[in-house]
């Protein structure tokens, strides 16, 4: 199948069309965020607080990495957009700006994360290894916006194998180093414990990046798509980042309602920290399915909008529904058929009353199933570019976020073992709102495609 068809297939918002584009975004995702599991675990065995530690290192890490990223994944839309209405020569201008943005991320990223980790940790039982991991992971934020937007260079083109194999390739690198200086080799290399996970995440993420700036500035790609016109312009770097900027105060409202919401669990220390921690190594994983079907979504659904094909909207939602149907379900067996043998195989040196166990699974499922959701309205409203709305609902987390689990974990004083399934309610709230605005975007569509088609006479 040539690689036009298969554009072609992605949209018109069918379900095979979606499976075509969602399977290797899929293993894309899956790679990158294994690793985010395997670590943890890994750590883990090496101690139970260096686990703790990583788990909420990686939250507080989530706010300056899930801002940026989110800034230079807006790449997607408009790459899908100028694919969709083969503007092709702006597409090489357009992903040097994010590059410029990754690089420029860093006056604000690194001296801001200083200051929050300092506060974020001090005084807690894991401050003194926390710590230096936290500032070594600061220090190669840029590399993250900067995969995020030669990746998207491709993958909204429908061009995923390149991405998918570099991809895969890197986190193998990164699995494998992560073993061997986390807990070392005989006498030739020492274990370096945490700090062991962070070198070979630089590495790793470091080697993925040089691969795909050198694709992009092949000698094919700029006579197609200029990418070699790598000059900053400040009129195009506005426009890109403007749009993608909003969306970043979304994810650093969200991100930090998030890490607000495990600092009061962490300062509660015992069976809280230690619930929040595994529960927190399987969120920090399985949102990968959720990431793969939003890249995928908004790919068909920017191609379907910058081809002004708005009546295949309603078709790729339901392409998009029976997907995450499936995916929900899988994710059942292990976390509701089978939680103790679960639990036993990924946590073997954690103790806890086997009937607390499933109580703790069925809360991580339901909010695993509710975000899930979520990121099918989300696909549209990043397509759309309603960069407002995310804004909004950025500040809205912290009322059915934060407020929420602050009256529950505070006022209350809800078990620990509760605490994911109350999480779900956040979670529930948040999908339904972005469905409205997804529905309300679509009706607006529709109506300007009545307005500007001349009644029959």
């Amino acid at each position: 199948m040539t690689e036009s068809s298969l554009n072609q297939r992605f949209s018109t918002g069918g379900i095979r069309g979606l499976f075509l584009l969602f399977f290797p975004i899929l293993l894309m995702t899956f790679s990158n965020c294994i690793f985010l599991l395997v670590e943890k675990l890994l750590l883990g065995r090496l101690s139970t607080q260096s686990m703790e530690a990583a788990v909420n290192v990686a939250y507080v890490c989530q706010i300056s990495q899930g801002a940026s990223v989110a800034i230079a994944m807006m790449a997607q839309v408009f790459i899908g957009r100028w694919y969709g209405s083969r503007e092709w020569q702006a597409m090489g201008p357009g992903i040097w700006q994010f590059i410029w943005f990754a690089f420029l991320s860093m006056i604000i990223t690194l001296p801001c994360s200083l200051i929050v980790g300092k506060w974020y940790f001090q005084g807690t039982i894991v401050e003194k290894i926390a710590l230096p991991y936290f500032y070594f992971l600061s220090s190669i934020n840029f590399l993250y916006p900067l995969g995020a937007a030669l990746s998207c260079f491709f993958v909204a083109q429908g061009k995923i194998h390149l991405v998918l194999w570099t991809t895969l390739g890197s986190q193998i690198l990164k699995l494998l180093l992560a073993f061997i200086l986390i807990f070392g080799w005989e006498s030739w290399i020492p274990s370096f414990g945490l700090l062991g996970g962070a070198i070979s995440t630089a590495v790793a993420q470091g080697g993925f990046c040089f691969i795909l700036l050198s694709i992009f500035l092949s000698k094919n790609h700029a006579k197609i798509y200029q990418s070699r016109a790598w000059r900053f312009q400040f009129r195009l770097f506005w426009d890109c980042i403007y749009i993608g900027f909003l969306r970043a105060l979304n994810r650093i409202l969200n991100f930090t309602s998030w890490a607000a919401i495990a600092f009061l669990m962490t300062r509660k220390g015992g069976d809280h920290l230690l619930i929040l921690s595994l529960g927190g190594a399987l969120n920090l994983f399985l949102p990968f399915l959720g990431d793969a079907i939003c890249q995928a979504q908004t790919t068909v659904v920017s191609q379907i909008l910058g081809a002004k094909k708005y009546s295949l909207l309603n078709k790729a939602f339901r392409s998009g529904f029976i997907l995450i149907i499936i995916l929900i379900a899988l994710v059942s067996i292990p976390l509701l058929i089978f939680p103790c043998e679960t639990f036993h195989f990924l946590f073997p040196r954690v103790i806890l009353d086997e009937l607390m166990i499933p109580r703790i699974f069925m809360g991580i499922w339901t909010s695993f199933a509710f975000l899930t959701f979520g990121y099918i309205p989300i696909s549209y409203i990043l397509a759309y570019k309603d960069t407002h709305f995310s804004l909004f609902m950025g500040v809205v987390n912290w009322i059915n976020g934060y407020l929420l689990m602050y009256i529950a974990i505070e006022k209350i004083s809800i078990a620990a073992e509760q605490f994911w399934l109350v999480l779900t309610l956040m979670h529930a709230t948040t999908a339904l709102l972005y469905l409205w605005r997804m529905k309300y975007l679509q009706k607006r569509s529709l109506r300007m495609v009545e307005i500007s088609t001349p009644a029959l006479s």
